[in-house]
């Protein structure tokens, strides 16, 4: 199995939405008739302009207001409207690995593929409707199935605090090894108890790990991994 990397432009109105607002990354999901465009926008007289846009390029169906100001538009699929790469990707036998990200006046995706010849006939049809770059391309074994999860599914239960606390943890480098900092300072940095700060982290560590348990079964299959014994263990 392959997958293959690649960025694009061409005449395509999600592409030239990112050339519009070209600091802005747009990412898309094109799944069961929908389309789920994510936007990360941070004044109302901007999302304004981008829904107008949005309106003009395809169906829009519903809009959402997420948390740390990012908006959700969904929109009925417009595969059969315009030239889009997810046609071009079927017709040469690859399946999306979402999302696609609309970029800087680009459109970057991530496609498989069983065959390596579809992938000279894939970019012999891209390369017919615009600049074309290879970003990469990888055989994958058939045991390491590529697996998606949805944002949203890990971190949607944490709280803004819980969240707060993760983040600082990783930025302060808790987590690295050696350990580089104490809960402790890092609680006195926010101007919290260091009892507060660790309940926060806590439930925030908790309820990534219990989320993403499942992908992690998935991903490690049947396997069962071996540790040997260090010198100094007892039996």
């Amino acid at each position: 199995m392959y997958e293959v990397s690649f960025k694009i432009d061409y005449d395509y109105p999600f592409i030239a939405l990112s050339k519009k607002f070209p600091d802005l990354k747009f990412n898309m999901w094109c799944l069961w008739g929908r389309e789920l465009l994510e936007v990360p926008v941070y004044q109302d007289a901007m999302a304004s302009e981008i829904e107008a846009e949005i309106r003009k390029a395809g169906r829009l169906i519903d809009e959402v207001k997420a948390s740390g100001d990012r908006r959700i538009f969904m929109l009925g699929c417009t595969c059969d409207i315009y030239d889009s790469v997810w046609n071009i990707a079927s017709d040469n036998e690859f399946v999306d690995a979402p999302p696609a990200v609309y970029h800087g006046g680009w459109g970057f995706f991530r496609l498989i593929t069983f065959e390596e010849d579809n992938i000279r006939s894939l970019f012999r049809e891209l390369n017919s409707r615009g600049r074309t770059e290879l970003l990469g391309k990888k055989e994958i074994a058939l045991d390491v199935l590529p697996s998606s999860m949805w944002v949203n599914s890990v971190f949607n239960e944490l709280t803004d605090k819980q969240r707060c606390a993760l983040l600082k943890a990783q930025q302060c480098g808790y987590y690295t090894s050696p350990r580089n900092i104490t809960t402790d300072s890092i609680a006195r940095s926010m101007g919290i108890s260091r009892s507060t700060y660790e309940e926060h982290l806590r439930k925030a560590e908790n309820r990534v790990m219990s989320s993403i348990a499942p992908y992690l079964e998935l991903y490690a299959g049947n396997t069962q991994p071996k540790f040997a014994a260090s010198p100094d263990q007892g039996h």
